[in-house]
């Protein structure tokens, strides 16, 4: 591959189309490693595009990483630090006290200071849509007051079921359950409504889009509510998957609902891909397919499970925040590349921008922290020479994170407790399951990487969490 075909294929605009799925794990496709689940569409796209297989999400929880893919800037730069709700705020008095720490007064919504990648590629001429979970709006329910900070005005022409909800209050019609009235505002009641699944439902909405803008270049934002709770397959595939586990065999995945909910996503996809063929759009267009954060894995397989990697969304390690990730460009990626460099959410701005042909000023880039993966496009062996990525979560999640900061450099991630002052120090070329910690063993290297925690937070001012001062010391 070379630059004049990447610069070729940039001037010619090409159409983007970004699967943006929530809780998805890093095995939960077959390519990626499930034993179980059938995702022949998903995995199409990386057998002919481009593989990633140290992909990380910006956040172990949703919010913080869709605000990063949104603006280019990680976490601790923008401050939403954990999901819009948050488990803190929602804490009673009596429970709060059990902990040593109280987080800081984190941002609790994507600020309208903020200019996000549909606004920079909508001013360079693409339409723009938004098709799914949004969640960056302040937790309110003054709709009017919150209005301002939904997808139609940040920059997206469309807005289908983007709103201040982090999940649908059911996966069949109505979608909705108790406060969730918005999530019907662009679905109104017919025969072709009563129910059909949700992800069908966007879907069917998704590929009226690309029919519809066949002739303009455009940018269509797909954050499926798939595959987080409430765990609801679609009953034909959870039938399927039912038998398939009856028949025998030692899976690691063993939740039908759960294998259902990723094969109902796999056909959307393959719906989507299969639109653009038929039109003759896919040559030149960008497909990118990633999740918000690792899988929900409760210990007991259910509703998934991330092994090899330790734990899942919501802790403080590699099952919280590795995860599948691909990309498929005919025009400028050949097929069948694998690409180890490690990569992050928030490396998606600049990368479809830069895709697009849209240049920032020096101002603007300044404040992005993400780096651009066309040259992981052009030769997958390549390096994007980062020294280090970064996770700040000064939070508790009901999972079992506890405030912490970790990072990785090369093989080597290692985790700051704030409670404590503890680092864990692991290599992930020799443990990727995080099991043996080396901190004692290795000290030097622990104080290097903690010097280049502690180098980061400063850099960016990040917010610590504080002494909780009615914490009970049970």
């Amino acid at each position: 591959m070379c630059l004049g075909v990447l610069s070729q294929a940039a001037a010619e605009r090409p159409n983007i189309v970004l699967l943006f799925v929530d809780d998805l794990g890093w095995t939960d496709t077959a390519v990626t490693g499930s034993d179980l689940y059938e995702t022949p569409n998903i995995d199409r796209l990386a057998t002919e595009g481009l593989l990633f297989t140290d992909a990380y999400s910006s956040s172990t929880v949703c919010s913080p990483t869709r605000a990063s893919l949104m603006t280019g800037m990680a976490p601790e730069r923008h401050r939403v630090t954990d999901w819009i709700g948050g488990h803190w705020a929602n804490w009673n008095q009596q429970r709060r006290a059990q902990y040593p720490l109280r987080p800081p007064e984190w941002t609790r919504e994507l600020e309208l200071r903020h200019h996000t990648i549909a606004d920079h590629l909508k001013s360079a001429g693409y339409r723009t849509a938004h098709v799914g979970k949004w969640h960056l709006t302040p937790p309110s329910n003054d709709l009017e007051a919150i209005e301002p900070y939904f997808p139609q005005n940040r920059g997206f022409d469309v807005n289908i079921s983007g709103n201040r909800f982090g999940q649908p209050g059911s996966y069949y019609w109505p979608y909705r359950g108790s406060g969730h009235e918005a999530m019907v505002a662009n679905f109104p009641p017919s025969e072709e409504t009563t129910g059909l699944y949700l992800t069908d439902m966007k879907t069917n909405q998704v590929v009226g889009l690309i029919q519809e803008w066949k002739e303009d270049p455009f940018f269509i934002y797909v954050p499926y509510y798939q595959v987080h709770t409430p765990i609801q397959g679609r009953h034909d595939l959870t039938d399927k998957y039912r038998r398939k586990l009856a028949s025998g065999g030692d899976f690691q995945h063993t939740d039908p609902g759960y294998a259902a909910m990723v094969e109902a996503l796999d056909q959307s996809v393959g719906r989507i891909h299969a639109k653009l063929e038929e039109l003759g759009l896919d040559e030149n267009t960008l497909i990118i397919f990633t999740s918000d954060n690792g899988g929900l894995d409760r210990g007991n397989g259910r509703p998934t499970s991330n092994a090899p990697l330790r734990e899942g969304k919501g802790t403080a390690y590699e099952g919280g925040v590795r995860v599948p990730a691909m990309i498929h460009w005919p025009a400028v990626i050949p097929a069948g590349g694998v690409s180890s460099e490690p990569i992050i959410t928030h490396d998606l701005f600049p990368t479809i921008l830069h895709a697009a042909g849209v240049e920032l000023d020096s101002e603007r880039m300044e404040r992005v922290d993400g780096l651009s993966l066309l040259p992981l496009m052009e030769d997958p062996a390549a390096s994007l020479n980062r020294a280090a990525l970064f996770w700040h979560y000064p939070h508790y999640h009901t999972q079992g994170a506890r405030p912490y900061t970790a990072m990785r450099a090369g093989d080597w991630r290692a985790i700051h407790f704030y409670e404590d002052d503890r680092l864990e120090l692991y290599n992930l070329a020799e443990d990727i399951g995080e099991r043996n910690d080396l901190s004692e063993e290795l000290p030097e290297k622990a104080a290097e990487l903690r010097a280049m925690i502690d180098a980061r937070r400063n850099e960016v001012d990040a917010q610590d969490p504080r002494p909780n001062p009615i914490y009970s010391g049970n």
